[in-house]
């Protein structure tokens, strides 16, 4: 039974990724009028870049600005809104070589949480995923029967995720990160599932068909964000 103060926790983390999405509407529409009643308004102000960069800092701030996806966002953002309007920079050519170094520079650098890496398979039965996916897709089948969680981060990709063959007791929890991509995850629907995650420009939409009678004892916690782009739960 969940107390009072862990409800109100997910209502205000589901309620926040709305209120943000809601603000930049409401700044982007502020900037328009503010054009239209002939206020100068920077060229750059009102473009993908510069939305990509505000959604990083907002992601970036609730991980507390620990090492993640939001740092990618940020990277691509400046990246290109300097390249856009300061040619004589002559930064394009830079962009992914130095993109492609900081992300594996951060996938060497981040915590291994106590596992040996292992090249990505088909089938795996460690306990715990650690999935990266930049411009690619990966598919994998999770069939650990002591299932405790992990991460999956997708920028500009795709990742099918099957949980049917796995199983877990008590609470695993998955922290999910998607900036322009999508994930898919198979889950069996007896799984009670729990999302915490935050979406802006984005969704979490969970699409099992039988849910049926839910395992009280088989919680699968979803944490991360998601930006112009979706998580979607399925089972067969």
């Amino acid at each position: 039974m969940e107390t009072r103060d862990k409800i109100s926790e997910r209502f205000s983390s589901s309620r926040s990724g709305k209120s943000f999405a809601g603000l930049i509407l409401v700044v982007i529409g502020g900037v328009l009028l503010s054009r239209e009643l002939g206020v100068d308004i920077p060229a750059w102000v009102l473009t993908w870049e510069t939305l990509l960069i505000a959604l990083g800092v907002f992601f970036g701030a609730r991980r507390m600005f620990r090492p993640g996806g939001w740092m990618v966002m940020i990277f691509v953002g400046a990246a290109f809104l300097i390249d856009d309007y300061y040619h004589e920079l002559s930064f394009h050519q830079y962009i992914w070589p130095l993109a492609i170094i900081l992300f594996g520079l951060w996938m060497i650098l981040k915590p291994r949480r106590n596992r040996e890496w292992k090249f990505d398979e088909s089938h795996t039965d460690e306990n715990t995923i650690d999935i990266n996916t930049v411009f690619g897709g990966t598919k994998k089948k999770i069939v650990s029967k002591e299932f405790k969680g992990g991460e999956i981060n997708t920028v500009f990709g795709g990742n099918d995720i099957d949980f049917s063959q796995a199983d877990f007791t008590g609470t695993a929890s998955l922290e999910v990160n998607v900036v322009f991509g999508g994930v898919k995850l198979i889950v069996p629907a007896h799984w009670k599932i729990q999302s915490d995650v935050s979406a802006a420009f984005g969704s979490v939409e969970d699409k099992r068909r039988d849910v049926g009678q839910v395992a009280e004892n088989k919680t699968l916690v979803l944490k991360g964000s998601v930006a112009f782009g979706s998580i979607e739960i399925k089972s067969y």
